[in-house]
């Protein structure tokens, strides 16, 4: 119970620190079953002054920090003096403290969505009890260059987590293909869970196919540099056993095709700190529960709009909207299918109103707040999700249905089979 408790409220601290919705923030402290228990009594120091390692994700940090001869690892938030909001844990030795902040560290970038990253795996665990058998990404942070973070579980051991920073975008993917290699490797011989040569075959796979978009960038870097001699008389059989005619040789010297992954630059989250400046657009009370539509600007100077419940704070960053995609929105629910749901966003400029329909076919229209603080327009709907059919935002031009977005949470998770009910039987006659 000490550990689970320790477990929820270093989860409320990053909840705190970075608006991250409560089960995407106890994921991130959660680093295993052999989580310590935070020190009761940390000492009163600085832990930038006595760390021997260290990792940092926006305002958040995780230092180790060696002191009167011992190791403890600690979570910081925010600009201001870390003793104001530190949490500590004993840690046994360096090597384990090393590897506790640094899968702390491999955490953070395998939240990053996938669309962001230069290459990923993510593969379930056929054993659906155990979530996640094996996740890895390359990433290009913005200020710390390309990074290489795994979770393997493929030993059935509660997973391991492996970090890599790299210059070079070749060696970053020829780590991301070792790293799933190992794991093939591991599954072949350990045989920990059922068809084992299925997931073997879909790890060595996408090495194969990483370490061949490495090849065919190397040598479009190497075609490049021999301009203009790469395109002259005689070169046409060369490049027909790379499988380039004249037209794609063209635009491999263009740079176009034959070249490095390209993703945008990932910005680590900015963070809401209890001094960050805010704007209550609207407040509303439900079953008990106050729910307040919040906008502020957070440390890295992104546009937050935010639901906050008795308290608690799930937020989201720079929505994008458009005349074609007229409302973009997150939610904030504590069980898919039960309770109420809150769901909050942006709407476009044109967007004249904001309506739910209920499963009964009931239309129940909700207010469009301008915001001056961020220059945007909110929307909050909140209701029963069991109750809840759609959620339309309409111009005079047009209307956008996040429907599609939500139906997975308006619907109760699919239960065990119902049985089949017997036939009674036809009494017998007297």
């Amino acid at each position: 119970m000490t550990s689970d408790r320790s477990a929820k409220k270093a989860a409320r601290a990053r909840m705190t620190a970075t608006g991250e919705p409560y089960s995407t923030a106890r994921r991130a402290v959660q680093t295993g079953p052999d989580r310590p228990a935070p020190l009761a009594r940390p000492p009163a120091i600085d832990p930038r002054e006595h760390a021997v390692h260290s990792r940092e994700w926006g305002a958040l940090a995780c230092y180790l920090v060696h002191y009167q001869g011992r190791h403890s690892a600690w979570f910081t938030a925010g600009p201001r003096d870390p003793r104001d909001q530190s949490e500590a844990y004993g840690m046994p030795g360096e090597p384990a403290g090393r590897a506790f902040v640094d899968a702390w560290q491999t955490t953070n970038l395998l939240h990053i969505p996938w669309d962001e990253r230069i290459a990923t795996i993510f593969l379930l665990s056929p054993d659906t009890r155990n979530g996640i058998l094996y996740e890895a990404a390359v990433v290009n942070v913005e200020g710390s260059g390309i990074w290489v973070a795994c979770f393997d579980d493929t030993a059935n051991d509660g997973g391991t987590h492996a970090l890599g920073q790299f210059a070079d975008p070749g060696e970053a993917l020829e780590e991301f293909a070792a790293l799933a290699e190992q794991a093939a490797d591991r599954l072949d011989s350990r045989q920990a869970i059922g068809q084992p040569d299925l997931f073997a075959g879909v790890l060595r796979y996408r090495a194969a196919t990483v370490r061949a978009d490495v090849a065919r960038a190397a040598l479009g870097d190497t075609i490049r540099r021999h301009q203009p001699q790469a395109d002259g008389p005689g070169m046409g059989p060369l490049w027909h056993e790379a499988g380039l005619s004249r037209k794609s040789l063209g635009r491999v010297l263009a740079g176009q095709e034959w070249s490095w992954p390209q993703r945008p630059l990932v910005r680590p989250p900015g963070s809401r700190l209890p001094d960050t400046p805010t704007t209550t657009l609207a407040t509303r009370t439900v079953d008990g529960h106050r729910f307040d539509l919040v906008s502020y600007l957070d440390t890295a100077n992104s546009r937050c709009i935010a639901i906050d419940r008795d308290g608690h704070h799930a937020s989201v960053r720079d929505l994008q909207v458009d005349e074609q995609h007229l409302a973009s929105a997150a939610m904030s629910m504590a069980t898919r299918g039960e309770g109420t749901a809150a769901i909050y966003g942006r709407v476009h400029d044109s967007v004249t109103e904001v309506y739910a329909v209920m499963k009964a076919g009931e239309r129940v229209d909700w207010p469009i707040y301008d915001d001056p603080r961020n220059g945007e327009r909110y929307f909050a709907v909140i209701a029963d999700s069991e109750a809840l059919a759609d959620i339309v935002a309409a111009s005079p031009t047009g209307s956008t249905s996040l429907k599609r977005s939500f139906a997975i949470w308006f619907s109760k998770p699919p239960g065990p089979a119902p049985k089949t009910p017997r036939t009674p039987r036809t009494p017998k006659s007297p």
